[in-house]
């Protein structure tokens, strides 16, 4: 029988009731591609709100989290590709980086790439070849979902940088309030210190609930919410690249390691030293199966 491969996963969601409502805030430990194919949906992507149209796709690096808002009542279904970034990052060259739109992707150019554009250029349908593969018992299954991402990903590069010239993501500024924007960029910049709601509207001269106002209606999270998941978004990654926990909730800020604990396992459904082991098991796991072909 064949090995499915767990350095890519494809799943095709549809909703079978009619719904209203906020889906979970999360982060990934891999890169997600998404595109919808029916729906009323809004996507908050770090502080930045996208309403879609059928078609329209999402790249989302695994240093962002987010949430999706049913706006209204209608069939809600999307397909969604997930893949470590160290198994692609296999295929990079000295010139070319396939994951350079996860890895460095420049602020104001955003997450989503128009429907137009993803027709051009058939993402459309390797999304739903992609999701043949992933069902097939084929022995050479899993080689063609790997050959037919990094085929999409090449083409996704290009049809970013189209949506960019036509003016797509200028179309749909995310963001309108600028200083809702200035006060993402300084929690982003100073998750190390500790973040209180006083400190907020001292330096951005603007009353409490102003501020928590905005801020939900601008980004779809609440001040307190969008902290909490920053800052364990930062204490994965720092874990992930073998900082040591007694160091990773020190230099976080967290009043004592109770304190860390208790939100990184609220957040993110497991304790740190379980997330640890969880890296572990999946390391192993994708060496044995890229040994194994």
């Amino acid at each position: 029988m064949k090995r499915k491969n767990s350095n890519i996963v494809v799943r095709k969601h549809c909703a079978a009731e009619k719904q209203t409502n906020n889906h979970m805030v999360h982060m990934n430990d891999n890169h997600e591609i998404y595109i919808i194919l029916k729906g009323d949906v809004t996507f908050s992507i770090d502080g930045r709100l996208y309403h879609l149209e059928p078609y329209d796709m999402l790249l989302i690096s695994n240093q962002e989290i987010h949430c999706v808002i049913v706006n209204s009542e209608c069939d809600y279904e999307r397909i969604y590709i997930y893949f470590q970034p160290e198994y692609l990052r296999q295929f990079n060259t000295k010139d070319y980086n396939l994951l350079a739109l996860f890895d460095h992707r420049d602020e104001n150019g955003g997450n989503k790439i128009d429907h137009e554009v993803v027709r051009k250029y058939g993402l459309e349908k390797d999304f739903d070849q992609m999701l043949q593969y992933s069902k097939s018992l084929a022995p050479d299954s899993n080689v063609r979902m790997t050959s037919l991402l990094l085929k999409m990903l090449a083409d996704i590069n290009l049809a970013y940088e189209e949506n960019r010239l036509l003016g797509k993501t200028e179309k749909e500024q995310p963001n309108q309030n600028d200083k809702i924007n200035d006060i993402i960029r300084y929690i982003s910049d100073n998750l190390t210190t500790k973040i209180t709601l006083d400190d907020l509207t001292q330096k951005f001269f603007l009353s409490k609930y102003y501020l928590c106002h905005e801020f939900k209606r601008n980004t779809g999270f609440t001040v307190f919410d969008y902290i909490r998941y920053k800052r364990v978004l930062d204490a994965k990654m720092r874990l992930q690249n073998g900082q040591p926990i007694s160091e990773v909730w020190c230099e976080l800020g967290y009043v004592d390691y109770s304190n860390f604990y208790r939100t990184f396992k609220k957040t993110v459904g497991m304790s740190p030293k379980e997330y640890l082991e969880k890296l572990g098991i999946d390391r192993k796991k994708a060496m044995e199966e890229e040994k194994n072909g």
